[in-house]
């Protein structure tokens, strides 16, 4: 039977190299230029070629450009570097976080950077300026349609169709999706994700609720209440959602779960340092940076892969179940709340 083992000679044809040469590099020999052996041993890392680990080289540094972080997403954002540099420090290269302005700079980058990460909400802002830098570029959110950079992120349509089954599950059958007023791409693919997955429950009603963040959720639920809407569940775009929506119910004499169930997305540490502890989705952020990572490397392999179309990665998510969702309740809190209100 064939062997997938990779070979020094499998290494020498993916890079156009003698097999005396690969060998050289790999022993840490002399007679190999310190650009060759990182080339050399960056390949034999991506291909799983198993490396000497006394033979020294640099791969090189990785950007890590990131925007100012609000106090909701910087958990999110912290995570995925972590699971960057975790990555970056098995295949040999560091980590540099940056601020996105850097890009801005006249400049030239230093030559010892062979790759950028971009760390950002709306990569499509910056990844012109990176992608003119030459170097592989990974964006850990949406790209634009048909951009040359490569993405790594959450499955988020397969997380909203999830958490529609399971509260559909669990009886409910009238839900919204809570969001700001501004949706990144990421969130409208779960609210797509959640619409899709009620649509194969009979009776199921899926609406969203649109409100701005910096003004509070109250105003915002009761316009949708008097609109005629009776929800027993709602799906927060992410937990920072998810907590303020908790609590305003609360304050309103809404049990959760037992009137209206709430679940969030991100499982940041506060979904259970609250309570009822958060029912929420839980995204792979640490592994997401290391899939950048791998991306980067892969792409330094040889100029065939520099040269392949860019990839769109989602990696899945779990539902973490905790005391937010239960099953559907009724409604008779609704002329209640309404009448208190006015």
């Amino acid at each position: 039977m064939a062997s997938n083992r990779v070979t020094i000679q499998d290494l020498a044809d993916s890079l156009g190299l003698s097999k005396f040469s690969v060998s050289r590099a790999l022993s840490g020999k002399p007679g190999v230029g310190e650009a060759t052996r990182n080339r050399v041993i960056r390949a034999a890392h991506s291909m799983g070629y198993r490396v000497n680990q006394d033979v020294n080289y640099t791969a090189g540094h990785i950007l890590f450009v990131r925007q100012e972080i609000d106090p909701v997403s910087s958990e999110l954002w912290l995570n995925i570097m972590h699971g960057a540099e975790q990555e970056g420090e098995k295949l040999g290269f560091a980590i540099l976080p940056r601020q996105a302005r850097h890009l801005n700079d006249a400049a030239p980058l230093d030559s010892s950077i062979v790759g950028i990460i971009l760390a950002v909400p709306r990569p499509s802002e910056w990844s012109a300026l990176a992608a003119r830098t030459g170097l592989p570029v990974v964006c850990a959110s949406y790209a634009s349609p048909m951009e040359r950079i490569d993405q790594v992120v959450g499955a988020d349509w397969e997380s909203g169709y999830a958490v529609a089954r399971m509260l559909a599950g669990l009886g409910h059958r009238n839900m919204a999706f809570v969001h700001g007023s501004a949706t990144p791409m990421g969130r409208a693919e779960r609210f797509r994700g959640f619409r899709d997955g009620a649509s194969t429950v009979e009776d199921a009603v899926v609406d969203d609720i649109v409100f701005d963040e910096s003004q509070g959720f109250r105003s915002a639920f009761f316009r949708y209440l008097r609109s005629g809407k009776e929800p027993t569940a709602l799906f927060c775009a992410h937990d920072g959602i998810a907590i303020a929506v908790i609590s305003e119910l609360l304050r309103l004499g809404i049990r959760v779960p037992e009137d209206v169930s709430v679940v969030g997305f991100n499982d940041f540490a506060s979904a259970t340092h609250m309570s009822p502890r958060l029912t929420t989705v839980r995204t792979p952020q640490v592994e997401m940076g290391a899939a950048m990572v791998r991306c980067i490397a892969e792409r330094m392999a040889s100029a065939e892969a520099r040269n392949r179309p860019p990839v769109r990665l989602a990696l899945v998510s779990e539902i973490i179940e905790r005391e937010s969702a239960a099953q559907a309740g009724k409604t008779d809190w609704l002329a209640r709340v309404l009448e208190a209100a006015g």
